[in-house]
């Protein structure tokens, strides 16, 4: 099945060259879209670079001004389905979901039409986060499961795994949100969808730059 993995980019420079070498290195003959959000810092060139250097391994969409995480994850799924790929991963590229854990994802989608990578499915697997930011992820996460009703450890991440089947089902057109809110909006309507969701273990690093990109994260 072809598969990409959808990639937004907003300012990561520092890790993209990387991010690419262990892509490659655990998952080779998978595909990568770099969406970059009109990155100031110059990771669209680098990102432009990288697809010269591994022409049909890596593409690139640059957007035209900032739009934000759930604009440039839209547009990423629209041009992939376009293209026709099975299977549509979205990670990003900071390094703090290695791609390691890509095959168990894969693995997974083989009997399921979403996969989640959950930090918290077999207890807590996070590396460097301070006590306060763990409290607030974990008290996130199940006041999404309050309010929602899901049943999922880890409804804020943003390591997941499509079936192009049910990208199309979540109506891309019909969403509205952005930042960690994207990230719950479309697990939500893929439940309510009646769509086989799987979670899958995996380990969080907390991303290089630390408190800034913790505030990204929450606004972006």
């Amino acid at each position: 099945m072809r598969t990409v993995v959808v990639t937004p980019t907003y300012n990561e420079r520092a890790n993209l060259e990387e991010f690419v070498a262990r892509l490659r290195e655990c998952a080779p003959g998978v595909r990568l879209l770099v969406v970059d959000d009109n990155s100031p810092d110059g990771t669209g060139r680098l990102a432009d670079d990288l697809s010269c250097r591994y022409p049909g391994e890596v593409a690139v969409l640059h957007l035209p001004c900032k739009q934000g995480l759930g604009r440039a994850c839209v547009a990423g799924f629209r041009r992939v389905l376009a293209e026709g790929y099975d299977l549509i991963l979205k990670m990003d590229a900071d390094l703090s979901r290695d791609p390691h854990f890509l095959p168990a994802m894969l693995a997974r989608i083989e009997t399921a039409d979403l996969v989640l990578g959950s930090r918290y499915v077999r207890g807590i697997a996070v590396v460097t986060w301070d006590f306060k930011r763990l409290i607030l992820s974990k008290m996130a996460t199940r006041y999404v499961r309050l309010v929602t009703g899901m049943p999922f450890t880890d409804a804020t991440g943003g390591f997941k795994c499509w079936r192009r089947e049910a990208l199309e089902a979540i109506c891309l057109d019909g969403l509205f949100s952005n930042g960690y809110l994207f990230q719950i909006e479309t697990t939500c309507k893929a439940w309510r969808r009646g769509l086989r969701i799987a979670e899958v273990p995996i380990i969080f690093t907390s991303a290089t730059w630390g408190a800034r990109k913790w505030t990204y994260e929450l606004f972006w």
